[in-house]
């Protein structure tokens, strides 16, 4: 049996899809409630361990719950053949940082597991951060229908760009291109503890809100020209807000990283490096190009179509059960 586990039960509208292929064998298992905490984890998965067998094949939506739950195997004496999605891991010093990689060094290395990325330029990052040599299995995050709203209903704000989202977004870069293009309104979308340590240094230009709806974030993206998204690591992060502005005809403009260069390299967005002039003059360049932000729109979504679908998810995942299967 191939149990496929979340940490959270609100992801189970959006993991329905696979029900329409031949992943639809797979048990999906969900807790009561959303796992937050260590302990909650912990607790999860050591029931998950508890109601399945040696033979039996686990997946892990959220890779820091693999990885627990590798470790429990081995302290346990328990053997689970694991499939790790979507490995994230970041390059800091801090204490936490540092057990982070201790722990995900030794799952990697183990061949009772299997681990899959978002770009084959991360999993390099990746073997390099750990000094390990393994393979990993491309997966693209999902391109999910369902994103678009009725664009004749949003009218479009001129001269404007929308930025949003929690994980990875480096605010403080945000603030100095805001800065830079005082004539410019941003647009900006985030968490409450990001908006409080930021807001004094807002210029006039940044519209901020937090904690909004989905729906509302949709719609506030949908009414500007284009998405910025500067990042502050590495690691995949942001990329169901990117594909969202894809999806509603967006314009991307992020940050050149092992990861996004996967996704939006080829003309199918626009990448920065850290200095915030780079970012300056590309956004007032496209602000201005409509044609050039149109051309890029159509290869990146065709692009996230042909490759980021329900269905390649779905046989990506059927294949990884066969090759641990072995």
């Amino acid at each position: 049996m191939v149990y496929f586990i979340f940490d959270n039960p609100a992801d189970k509208k959006r993991m329905e899809f696979l029900y329409k292929f031949e992943t639809s064998s797979f048990k999906q298992i969900y807790p009561q409630t959303q796992c937050v905490s260590i302990k909650d984890i912990v607790r999860f998965c050591k029931q998950c361990i508890l109601d399945t067998q040696k033979k039996d094949i686990l997946i892990f939506w959220y890779d820091f719950m693999g990885i627990i739950c590798w470790w429990i195997c081995r302290l346990s004496f328990r053997r689970r053949k694991i499939i790790v999605l979507n490995i994230l891991l970041k390059d800091k010093n801090s204490i936490k940082n540092k057990l982070a990689r201790f722990l995900y060094k030794m799952v990697l290395r183990n061949k009772d597991v299997l681990a899959t990325v978002t770009s084959v330029e991360y999993g390099k990052w990746i073997n390099n951060l750990l000094a390990i040599n393994r393979d990993y299995i491309l997966l693209h995050d999902i391109y999910h229908t369902g994103y678009e709203i009725i664009k004749d209903k949003v009218p479009v704000n001129q001269q404007s760009v929308f930025c949003g989202g929690r994980n990875g977004r480096d605010w403080s870069k945000l603030i100095d291109i805001a800065k830079a293009l005082p004539e410019i309104v941003f647009y900006c979308v985030m968490p409450q503890r990001v908006y409080d340590g930021y807001k004094s240094d807002f210029s006039s230009n940044i519209l901020a809100k937090y904690d909004i709806p989905e729906a509302e974030y949709i719609q506030i993206m949908a009414s500007t020209e284009l998405v910025v998204v500067p990042l502050d690591t590495q690691a995949p992060a942001g990329l169901i807000a990117l594909f969202q502005a894809a999806s509603n005809n967006k314009m991307i403009i992020t940050s050149d990283t092992v990861s996004t260069r996967e996704y939006f390299s080829n003309e199918r967005g626009v990448l920065c490096s850290d200095d915030t002039q780079d970012w300056v003059s590309k956004i007032r360049f496209f602000l201005s190009h409509e044609k050039e932000r149109e051309e890029m729109i159509i290869k990146l979504k065709r692009f996230l179509e042909n490759e980021c679908s329900e269905q390649k998810y779905a046989r990506t995942l059927l294949n990884m059960e066969k090759i641990i299967s072995r």
